[in-house]
């Protein structure tokens, strides 16, 4: 399974709906998940993109020509916590089969970032030390993991994509009150943690988050693990998978999972 993909219905998506799921049945992939971007500040490069109609047409179109793949529709919402009332009433107006929070735009003193992108991110790292950069994105995740809005949280280290390049490799412990903070935050919730191991393609050479957050998630209580790529074109889809479930019987889970009209499910190890 691959339950972190974004097709050309996400502003940054390359590939459509139905070339993942043709690509998933000659891969052998059992389910896709797409988690289109839901932006909901006029900052961020996809706002208003998101057309509703458009993603249930050509998901159920893929459905009908590729009923051997589960595809199911979630979204990605970049969290906000200035604009948690709006994202709420937004979510509610459809029925999902799961919702992943993220934290893409930082807001900060003197400014913002899309952490995410290089542009602003860069100029963010460029211009602050590794601990105010990191500690003002760990705070709105801790604010994404108390507000009940998602089944998931989003690549939780996300911060380290380009974080990496101004401040060397990512060292989890320099952050471990605050990463613990989140993550007793996300079991308190129900909130499952996504292995996304779109960074094993970037700059840190490790998917968000590695081994030591997972064992740190376990040890709170934490159960609930989903593995996406983050692709955004179809040759990405299901990479790393394999190392990804290492990592996940590694830090001692038994069981992966996904989710179906917000429920959990369990695929056993």
């Amino acid at each position: 399974m691959d339950l972190h993909v974004h097709s050309t219905c996400s502003s940054d998506g390359g590939s459509s709906i139905m070339d993942y799921a043709l690509q998933a049945r000659r891969a052998g992939l059992t389910a896709i998940g797409f988690c289109e971007h839901a932006d909901f500040d006029p900052r961020d490069q996809g706002y208003g993109y998101l057309d509703m109609v458009r993603y249930d047409q050509e998901l159920h179109s893929a459905r009908e020509h590729v009923p051997e793949v589960l595809l199911l529709q979630a979204i990605e919402i970049t969290y906000q916590a200035g604009l948690e009332g709006q994202i709420r009433d937004w979510l509610s107006g459809h029925a999902w089969d799961y919702v992943l929070a993220s934290v893409h735009l930082v807001d900060y003193e003197d400014g913002w970032a899309l952490v995410s992108e290089p542009g602003t991110a860069n100029a963010y790292y460029g211009t602050h030390t590794c601990r105010q950069a990191y500690l003002a994105y760990f705070e709105e995740l801790l604010r994404a993991a108390r507000s009940g809005l998602a089944d998931v949280l989003g690549h939780l280290d996300l911060v380290k994509r380009y974080g990496t390049a101004h401040y060397g490799p990512f060292e989890p412990r320099t952050f471990s009150a605050e990463i613990r903070s989140v993550l007793r935050a996300a079991v308190e919730a129900g909130m499952g943690l996504e292995i996304n191991t779109s960074g094993l393609r970037q700059a840190p050479g490790e998917p968000y988050p590695a081994l030591e957050v997972l064992r740190w998630y376990l040890e709170l209580g934490g159960q609930i693990v989903t593995i996406g790529s983050d692709a955004h074109r179809v040759q990405d889809l299901g990479a790393s998978t394999p190392e990804a479930l290492d990592l996940v019987r590694a830090a001692g889970f038994r069981a992966v999972a996904y989710y179906q009209d917000r429920q959990v499910r369990w695929v056993d190890l």
